[in-house]
């Protein structure tokens, strides 16, 4: 193994200690750097969680099942601006074409829970979801709506197209790892796996895990570690998918506006050779990040309810450890995002760009940027989570609001 990165042991050591972390870290930097797991996988029996342990996905599939879609694209066997029916039939809006189920520009939306999902298939969900929602909520490619439906949508898409098992194609096509795999639908047969759990009343564990039954894949539901995860970050900077990088990093298109996911889901920074994704479900937070200059890549995965204050400073440490800036790293780690009420109006960011904000006093609100809305969810007393921007936002302590994603951070100020 190379030099792991100074100081990044400890830091992860120490946050262990306090209870703040469990989950693993891997960094590769042209071949293995840094790969540790850290507190428990099974906090109820002890099982220790290593870069090997499988855990539940979350939403980290959603990249892999765009890219697989842009592929078959690529080749001609897929029309970006053709109607989803053409390929998917018994999907429920005529008018909706692939290329807005790609850009989260569907309206497709159905309420998402533990009983409502259960036992369904991919098929079954959508065709439920025209049950209960003959008509988009919104006019197809006018707005932005995190939407696990369309990522589900592709994962037929892709198995109709080419007759093969959504697995087998991102194995054969996209380099994923065959050890990779669906997780079963009963958790009982799930051995080994990390167990989603958070601290209760006297630092007692309690589960806030995988949901019983879940049948349907494509944007969850995989079975991976933080070996493979990193493993298949790595593998944006090598042939095939080099060659591909740009496709999948082209700018997502709402109208004439510029979505803050790129049409291969992905979250980048300015010249697009950095980009992540982040899956989060129940206990469980994971972060993946490739940069292909410089030849890094890295998983985080955690499975004890990674504190909303932490999240993103925690991933922001790791990509300044990875690049050698220990001291930035520490940083990150003892600035924690501040808990604090966000509150509706008109800011002002670095660049002179404007960011409203409606609804601060609601649970959910929404941040508009770039002319386009996006929902911001409240994740703590005062912090709220914004997909599509992959931001959290905040009061800041002196006024303003605090602006934290994996490429930005400052506190803008109210807009005069």
């Amino acid at each position: 193994m190379k030099h792991e990165p100074a100081g990044l042991h400890e830091a992860l050591n120490g946050l262990t200690r306090q209870g703040r972390f469990s989950g693993a870290v891997v960094i590769l930097n042209n071949g293995a750097q840094f790969s540790r797991g850290y507190g428990f996988a099974d906090p109820f029996s002890g099982r220790r969680y290593t870069a090997d342990t499988p855990a539940d996905s979350a939403s980290i599939p959603k990249p892999m099942t765009a890219a697989a879609v842009l592929m078959l694209a690529r080749d001609g066997k897929v029309d970006l601006d053709a109607p989803v029916r053409r390929y998917v039939v018994e999907y429920p809006h005529g008018v909706t074409t692939v290329r807005q189920v790609l850009a989260h520009s569907a309206g497709l939306s159905m309420k998402e829970s533990a009983e409502t999902l259960k036992g369904k298939n991919n098929s079954a969900l959508v065709v439920e979801a025209g049950k209960l929602g003959p008509e988009p909520s919104f006019e197809p490619g006018t707005a932005f709506e995190y939407c696990n439906l369309c990522t589900i949508t592709l994962a037929i898409l892709i198995e109709r197209v080419t007759g093969q098992h959504y697995l087998d194609v991102l194995r054969n096509k996209l380099q994923l790892s065959p050890q990779v795999t669906l997780r079963p639908q009963r958790l009982s047969e799930w051995k080994g796996r990390a167990i989603g759990y958070r601290r209760g009343s006297g630092g007692k564990p309690e589960r806030l895990d995988s949901w019983e039954g879940e049948a349907f894949y494509g944007s969850g539901n995989l079975s991976i570690s933080a070996s493979q995860l990193a493993a298949w970050a790595a593998e944006w900077w090598k042939p095939p998918l080099a060659t591909f990088r740009p496709d999948v990093t082209a700018s997502a298109m709402i109208g004439d506006k510029i979505s803050g996911l790129t049409i291969g889901n992905w979250y980048c920074a300015q010249g697009r050779s950095r980009c992540h994704y982040v899956g989060h479900h129940e206990g469980f937070h994971h972060v993946y990040y490739w940069d292909s200059d410089r030849r890094i890549a890295l998983a985080l995965m955690t499975n004890n309810t990674l504190e909303p204050a932490l999240q993103h400073r925690l991933a922001r440490a790791l990509v300044a450890f990875a690049e050698g800036r220990p001291v930035e790293a520490r940083r990150e780690l003892a600035n924690p995002l501040p808990d604090l009420p966000l509150v509706s109006g008109k800011y002002r960011l670095p660049s002179g760009e404007s960011v409203a904000v409606t609804g601060a006093d609601q649970r959910v609100a929404a941040v508009h940027r770039g002319g386009l809305s996006y929902q911001a969810f409240r994740v703590g007393k005062g912090i709220r989570y914004v997909p599509g921007l992959d931001v959290l936002v905040s009061g800041a302590p002196r006024g303003g609001m605090q602006w934290l994603s994996l490429y930005e951070d400052f506190v803008a100020p109210a807009a005069k």
